[in-house]
């Protein structure tokens, strides 16, 4: 098995697990984000209406374009660069083993396609999903789960030991599950503003809101006082709601 992308490929009674959460229907279009070796990517394709499978290493590529039924393109390529969006159809699904090093740029991808997928199904290091999905007022709430939690309902379903892959990786996986929403949970800033708030908030996470933000936003005090947030609070009490009204807030006029 290649390790020198950090692969860790699902066993199949995993794969079964995860197929039967999934729940593919005929008319299902995926895009699947690592196939490997194809573990996942061949019962869903003979499950459902096609699949896109976007895989980095070369070689395994092709082994699985060789493998693989009609219904399923495989693109060599970088799942950080290429557009993702011209991949996934309209009401799409994704699915994906991240690999563990690049998990959190690939899980900021995959909320900018909340536009276009209906949900994604991706296995993470158990510790990452777990702030994914974290709630405010948790110290594993953080910057994915307000940016998450704008677009969608978020859960852990399965969680599943280092001997469900081959070879076994050094920590716990678990499946982060995403059901994206019709809209946003309250009206937000502009991604690129409602990011940097956040980022800047939860900058130095013992500092208060007021301490981190005050050098970025001239109006944060009227802003904060008008919302009725109080500025000694932390950021990972703030529920995505108050991010949301806040990042409207301190759009500069």
């Amino acid at each position: 098995m290649p390790r020198r992308l950090g692969q860790h490929f699902l066993r199949p009674a995993s794969v079964e697990r995860l197929l039967r959460l999934v729940d593919p229907r005929p008319d299902d279009a995926f895009l699947e984000i690592g196939p490997g070796t194809g573990a996942l990517t061949l019962p869903l394709a003979a499950r459902s209406a096609s699949v896109v499978a976007v895989e980095l290493d070369a070689r395994l590529a092709d082994a699985l374009r060789q493998r693989a039924p009609a219904n399923v393109s495989v693109v060599t390529g970088d799942a950080l660069a290429v557009d993702l969006s011209a991949l996934t159809p309209e009401r799409g699904r994704v699915v994906g083993n991240l690999p563990y090093y690049v998990s959190s740029p690939l899980l900021r991808r995959i909320v900018d396609l909340h536009a276009t997928v209906r949900d994604a199904h991706v296995m993470l290091q158990d510790e990452v999903a777990r702030r994914v999905a974290a709630a405010p007022g948790s110290k594993e709430y953080g910057v994915l789960s307000v940016l998450f939690g704008l677009w969608a309902d978020l859960d852990v379903p399965l969680r599943f030991p280092p001997g469900a892959f081959a070879p076994p990786p050094k920590v716990s996986s678990a499946l982060l599950r995403v059901r994206f929403l019709g809209g946003p949970r309250a009206p937000a800033a502009p991604p690129e503003a409602l990011e940097r708030l956040v980022l800047t908030a939860f900058a130095r996470r013992r500092r208060t809101l007021e301490n981190n933000l005050q050098d970025s936003y001239a109006n944060l005090k009227e802003s904060l006082r008008l919302l009725n947030i109080e500025g000694t609070r932390r950021a990972e009490t703030l529920s995505v709601a108050e991010f949301a009204r806040l990042s409207r807030a301190l759009v500069p006029k």
